[in-house]
């Protein structure tokens, strides 16, 4: 029970913190309760795993996705990437959207982009989306164990 609690807490904080992934923590919490609590639907299961995977596939795609669209190239998507995993360290927990938006800004400067701050904000969009979505999704699998 208490090795359920945690895993559903480190897949809130895992939700904001690109370092944990926090849909699959949250996921084997589920799975936890399932063969040790009280057993669920293996199609249900099933079907959130797959929502589960594709959530966090999705989550890394976004930053990236938001970077291209607003016309960054490579140097600001790796940029973004960059300055969010420092960000972590050196400014948490504001860190994370500071880095990945000046991450971005430096890399669409190397690439002598004259939409540098459009491209920052569209790294800025990836990232808060992917949040949202695995928010949702570890908010979701709470839910379901709670009710």
């Amino acid at each position: 029970m208490i090795g359920i609690g945690i895993l559903l807490l480190l897949g809130l904080i895992g939700s904001i913190i690109p370092a944990l992934p926090g849909p699959p923590l949250s996921y084997l919490g589920l799975l936890l309760s399932h063969f040790f609590i009280s057993k669920m639907d293996v199609n249900f299961i099933f079907w959130l795993a797959v929502l589960v995977v594709f959530v966090t596939v999705l989550d890394y795609y976004l930053q990236i996705y938001g970077v291209k669209k607003a016309g960054g190239g490579k140097y600001a998507i790796r940029g973004s990437v960059v300055g969010m995993l420092l960000g972590i360290f050196l400014f948490p927990p504001f860190g994370i959207l500071v880095g990945a938006f000046v991450g971005a800004y430096i890399g669409a400067k190397i690439e002598a982009n004259s939409n540098e701050v459009k491209i920052a904000f569209g790294a800025l969009w990836g990232f808060i989306a992917g949040t949202i979505l695995k928010l949702c999704t570890s908010c979701y699998i709470i839910y379901i164990l709670l009710f």
